[in-house]
């Protein structure tokens, strides 16, 4: 969660304060300078700004987390200030910049770490809001080849026993649903589209896009297009917080508006440190004039991947429907 700081009054010392401020701004201005190819004016091509030397961005620098969970290194401006004022939003826009880029640049590590490996098995657990309605939490077994990418999954909870699998190319491009419990046994094994309005009644997003990986790249593509806002969102990292007794990185975006997303007002994301992975998300939509508990009400979807399996080699018959073990019918 993401902490509220008071305004602080004016303290003796302030202006030693500002000058250092402004150094750090000044220091890390000059980073990204030499850091960062520019682009012409006259280039219309989109700016990668992924696309960043993974040494620069292997750790965090301190400033960007001291500037952002320390607020004395950064004073309080009062309004009669104008230079501080000025360089306290410089320092506060260089450090969302830098954190949003860090966050890409990790998440870029850990999808080629992950794809080192042809496949990998995890627990899946999700949460999701949809149309209005806030479902129960589902654990999933859930296994993933990455080309021709293939999707098993396994109900645990919900509808337990309930099988699904999705293998590119195969079976029309539909994937194959098992229910579970005594519908299972009775009802044949049903093939829907992955996009169509009866698999999407269920879940906000398509298996094509299931797995690490594919939740890395739209991360990375969200971060993307935050680095485009003219105002940038608030992006606070707090280094060794724990999931599943694994250290990760906490990474917490927030929206100023909803033009700036239409969808989200804020995401939380965990980065195992080893892995460089998204371990946990959790993501918050924005509130109505009905809304009275606003985290409560405006949760939409939370993510978790537990267990990782990297090193074990699934059989081909994995991604069959043939397999013996799934009973399609």
């Amino acid at each position: 969660m993401m902490r509220e700081y008071r305004s602080s009054k004016r303290q003796p010392g302030t202006r030693r304060r500002n000058v250092a401020a402004a150094m750090i701004a000044g220091g890390a201005l000059a980073f990204l300078y030499y850091s960062f190819e520019p682009v012409a004016a006259e280039d219309n091509r989109p700016v990668n700004f992924a696309s960043v030397d993974k040494t620069d961005l292997s750790s965090l620098p301190d400033f960007v987390i001291q500037s952002q969970v320390e607020p004395k290194l950064v004073p309080n401006p009062s309004e009669t200030d104008s230079v501080a004022n000025s360089t306290s939003s410089k320092v506060t826009e260089l450090t969302n910049r830098y954190a949003l880029l860090f966050m890409v640049s990790q998440l870029e590590r850990g999808i080629e770490k992950l794809e080192e490996h042809d496949c990998y098995s995890v627990t899946f657990e999700r949460l999701e809001r949809i149309n209005g309605v806030l479902h129960d939490q589902q654990e999933i077994d859930l296994k993933v080849r990455h080309a021709p990418f293939s999707v098993y999954m396994k109900w645990r909870s919900g509808d337990k026993g309930r099988q699904l699998l999705f293998t590119e190319k195969e079976n029309d491009g539909r994937m194959l649903v098992k229910l579970g419990g005594l519908k299972g046994r009775f009802l044949p094994t049903i093939k829907l589209d992955p996009d169509g309005s009866r698999a999407m009644a269920e879940s906000r997003h398509s298996v094509a896009q299931a797995g690490i990986v594919n939740l890395a790249r739209e991360l990375i593509l969200n971060r993307q297009k935050d680095l485009k806002l003219k105002q940038m969102p608030s992006c606070v990292i707090t280094e060794n917080v724990k999931f599943h007794e694994r250290p990760c990185t906490q990474v917490v975006v927030e929206y100023r508006s909803a033009e700036d997303s239409s969808v989200y007002r804020r995401t939380i994301t965990m980065i195992d440190k080893k892995l460089h992975i998204p371990v946990y998300v959790r993501n918050y939509t924005w509130p109505s004039e009905d809304t009275v508990d606003i985290e409560e009400e405006t949760l939409i979807e939370c993510y978790c991947f537990k267990d990782l399996h990297l090193n074990e080699q699934l059989a081909d018959v994995t991604w069959k429907k043939s397999n013996p073990r799934y009973r399609f019918r």
